[in-house]
């Protein structure tokens, strides 16, 4: 089943503008992508900075708007929903960022940054919530305690853990990490990825993840593309081995 596609995109960023404010030239980041996420399956995207991945996750995300082209949610475009229908979507599609220090909050707890899809989706007691949160915590391999510190308190490791767990805390369908393992030591990466694949085994997760290191998409997906030019392209591997 094909829980998130993207049909086609195009995207451009304005460079230069006349002196009216019309845009006479324009960058093309993104041209005429297409992209399929099956559940339960990972898809990898390799590239170099200013490829265009980013911007494909954002649009993925919602978060960026194309000049052309469609985003697919089980086979409904999200620019064709009515609000229940997109606020499901909204749900069930979340974000890894590369640095976990910058998208997380850090005048908040890590109970109430857990916490807060819960708080603002869903009429939920105060200890179901806790609870909820405990959970999502602890299958991220941290510790209970971990809820009453604040980031900054956290190594980078345990911060992308709670990025993690803020997005498993709402049962997401689908998890979109741009670069999540690339701000963190070689050691704590292999953890990350172990830590990736069996939430995936636990509950079905789909993923997209954007890198530039073909052994993180290596170790971690089903199928790898390329991003050149603003394009995708099939990358091949032989032996579990990128080439």
């Amino acid at each position: 089943m094909i829980i998130l596609e993207c049909k086609n995109i195009y995207k451009s960023y304005p460079i230069k503008k006349n002196f009216f404010g019309k845009v006479i030239r324009e960058l093309p980041v993104l041209k005429g992508v297409s992209l399929k996420i099956e559940k339960g399956k990972s898809v990898g995207i390799l590239g170099d900075s200013g490829s265009g991945k980013t911007t494909l996750a954002k649009i993925l995300l919602d978060l960026e708007k194309p000049d052309r082209g469609d985003v697919l949610y089980k086979g409904v475009s999200i620019y064709d929903m009515k609000k229940e229908k997109y606020k499901v979507f909204r749900l069930n599609v979340q974000a890894v960022f590369q640095n976990p220090y910058n998208s997380l909050n850090p005048r908040m707890k890590v109970i109430d940054i857990v916490a807060e899809g819960l708080k603002i989706n869903f009429k939920l007691d105060r200890e179901i919530i806790r609870k909820r949160v405990l959970e999502s915590v602890r299958r991220c391999g941290l510790p209970a305690s971990v809820i009453d510190l604040y980031p900054h308190q956290l190594s980078g490791g345990q911060r992308q853990r709670v990025a993690i767990a803020r997005a498993i805390v709402l049962k997401s369908e689908v998890i979109i990490a741009d670069e999540p393992t690339s701000a963190l030591d070689v050691s704590v990466q292999s953890q990350m990825i172990n830590l990736f694949l069996e939430l995936q085994e636990i509950f079905l997760i789909s993923y997209l993840f954007i890198s530039h290191n073909p052994a993180v998409v290596d170790a971690l997906c089903d199928s790898v593309y390329e991003m050149n030019e603003g394009k995708l392209r099939d990358v091949a591997f032989s032996d579990n081995k990128f080439f």
